[in-house]
């Protein structure tokens, strides 16, 4: 098949990715490719051409007219970016809608949705974040044959807005690039840097079980980083920076346990999957898509408590126990469950029933 793949407008489908979608993206597209289907790929600019078979960068933003810049009504930037990029999006897939057989949406907005009709292609749209008011009207004024797909039954659950529940889709994760690690003493923490992620909550729980701790990911949000993370640091507590994925499969596979810690319903948790390829059991919240995600071999979910300190003590308590899981069953389990085929293969199947049905 020809699979326009829409991925998300704020950030490049590159290493280090910025995120869970950035990195799904490019695994997708690595996937469809591998089966023989032909991938374009429309994405922020800076994305890894090597990842499709033809990529097609969002348009860079035009400046404004001073008149037009000092409007008062003018919407914030990464709106307008965002607008910019997929009406060009838009323009593309009807110039050449020959081109194509299915569009696969991953971008989170309200455009690739509204215009379905008028562009007149089979669009399949997974959902990768928990509901918000401009995706909720793009699926009001959506063409009815159009399909979703959430990635976890909990995050599908929450898209009440749709006609009929989503169909789950698992992320798949390579089993070569997360290759199996030997282990080590410390904990290891991977994700965003920002208030939801709860990297602090690690740093709390890694200290009460007095475990080193290395901290790996991108700065999403300087100021908390600064205010409430950096004076954590130091001791046995490292930040590692933002890694690629080679980089951080290392560093995972020579850790003990991987900590997730999130304040949020995470709606998969992409990084229990991959550190569970490398053998490292995962501790994690009992919170969102986590609790599908995690099973009894690949790792050990605890309830959030009522304070910080309450949660960061409940996880503390079950360090020991999750380090000591065996690495050869936690691998296998994760491979079982998140193969990059099986997740192909599925998109496969809903990309032919789609396309059937439009």
């Amino acid at each position: 098949m020809r699979v326009a793949l829409l991925g998300p407008s704020r950030h490049p489908v590159v290493e280090p990715y910025a995120g869970g979608q950035e990195s799904y993206v490019a695994t997708l597209a690595r996937g469809l490719r591998e089966r023989d289907h032909r991938v374009t790929l429309f994405a922020a600019p800076g994305s890894d051409p090597d990842l499709a078979d033809e990529l097609v960068e969002h348009p860079v933003l035009p400046d404004l007219s001073p008149v037009a810049a000092i409007d008062p009504q003018l919407p914030e930037p990464g709106f307008l970016r965002d607008q910019n990029a997929f009406l060009a999006v838009t323009s593309e897939l009807m110039r050449r809608r020959a081109d194509f057989d299915v569009v696969h949406n991953n971008s989170l907005h309200h455009l690739p949705l509204m215009s379905a009709e008028a562009v007149d292609l089979p669009l399949v749209t997974t959902l990768h974040t928990p509901p918000f008011p401009w995706m909720e009207l793009g699926i009001a004024l959506c063409k009815p044959r159009a399909s979703f797909v959430a990635v976890s039954a909990s995050l599908a659950a929450q898209w009440t807005s749709l006609s009929q529940l989503a169909v789950v889709i698992p992320s798949g994760v390579s089993g070569a690039t997360f290759a199996t690690g030997n282990g080590g003493p410390d904990a290891v923490w991977v994700g965003r840097m920002v208030p939801e992620k709860g990297a602090d909550l690690a740093v709390a729980a890694a200290r009460h079980a007095n475990r080193p701790l290395r901290l790996i990911g991108p700065i999403g949000d300087p100021a908390w980083f600064t205010a409430r993370l950096q004076p954590l640091l130091g001791g046995n507590v490292h930040y590692e920076g933002h890694l690629s994925q080679n980089q951080t499969a290392n560093v995972v596979g020579s850790a003990g346990l991987l900590l997730m810690t999130p304040r949020w319903d995470e709606p998969f948790g992409l990084v229990a999957v991959e550190s569970a390829l490398t053998g490292t059991p995962v501790l994690a919240l009992r919170r969102g898509g986590l609790a599908e995600v995690l099973d009894e071999h690949m790792g050990v979910l605890v309830s959030p408590g009522v304070t910080d300190e309450a949660t960061s003590l409940a996880l503390a308590a079950q360090v020991d126990s999750t380090a000591a899981m065996p690495r050869a069953e936690v691998r296998a389990s994760a491979m079982q469950r998140f193969s990059v085929a099986a997740m192909v293969a599925a998109y496969e199947d809903i990309y032919r029933k789609t396309i059937a049905e439009w």
